[in-house]
């Protein structure tokens, strides 16, 4: 069974399961430090749902992924490629609203990038309201903080950005690509404060504050990297790629309901 959207024929659009949870990667194009590339956001979320596809196939169908995302915060880092939040919200709603065209009823928006996801919420409930399809958004990591803290050798900080977290999962996939011997360990974020932890396992920053990435880390990294490497990367996948299948399942559990009218 095709779990590829845009391998499907316009046949098998409209005989196609609309109950089936159509997936989006948004992701981003930016600095991961000296060692690893510029698409790992996209790569990684891409792994994951793909492999959710595999273990799950007449249940899923995979978009093509946004690779760029809300990140001009990081644009004094070469390579960068940002987009205005206002734009992105409006470009994933018309994805989405093609897809309720065409009868989809079971959307995930799946983020890949941290800032992208006050983006992705917003484009969800915006979903929602225009269309009147279930569209839910998620940051996978977030789906397996208590397996990332099981399986980590760094200490919470180490798996911020381009850390040991993201570099494990690139490892894993494409150890050609990752300089691990460029990568340094840069715990120099607010690891230890009550608020602004942006360790992506350590429940998440109950205050926000974004600043310039240039301001707080002199090459692109946030975590310690140094402690990765693919065995881990498997695990931290395998755990992503099982949680994303249960997220889905229980997607297809939720009722379609009635609006009410209370005039």
């Amino acid at each position: 069974m095709k779990t590829n959207y845009a391998q499907l024929t316009l046949d098998e659009v409209r005989k196609a399961d609309k109950d089936r949870v159509v997936i989006l990667v948004v992701s981003a194009t930016e600095d991961h430090g000296p060692h690893l590339p510029l698409d790992t956001d996209t790569v990684l979320g891409m792994a994951v749902v793909e492999g959710a596809a595999k273990k799950a196939p007449s249940e899923i169908l995979v978009m093509p992924p946004i690779p760029y995302g809300f990140n001009e915060h990081h644009k004094d880092f070469p390579g960068v490629i940002w987009v205005e939040p206002d734009t992105l919200i409006r470009f994933i709603t018309d994805i989405t609203k093609s897809l309720a065209h065409h009868g989809f009823r079971r959307i995930m928006l799946f983020n890949s990038h941290g800032s992208n996801h006050p983006v992705l919420d917003l484009a969800a409930r915006q979903t929602v309201i225009q269309s009147e399809v279930i569209c839910v958004s998620t940051s996978y990591w977030n789906l397996i903080s208590k397996r990332i803290n099981e399986l980590r050798k760094s200490e919470t900080g180490g798996c911020a950005h381009a850390g040991e977290f993201e570099t494990s999962i690139y490892l894993h996939l494409h150890p050609e690509l990752v300089e691990l011997e460029k990568a340094e360990k840069q715990m120099i974020h607010n690891q230890d404060s009550q608020f602004f932890n942006l360790d992506l396992a350590a429940g998440g920053s109950s205050a926000n504050l974004m600043r310039w990435w240039s301001e707080v880390t002199p090459d692109g990294t946030m975590g310690d990297p140094t402690v990765a490497n693919p065995e881990t990367g498997g695990l931290f996948l395998e755990a992503a790629i099982d949680a994303t299948v249960v997220l889905v399942r229980e997607i297809r559990s939720l009722p379609i309901l009635e609006r009410t009218d209370h005039h």
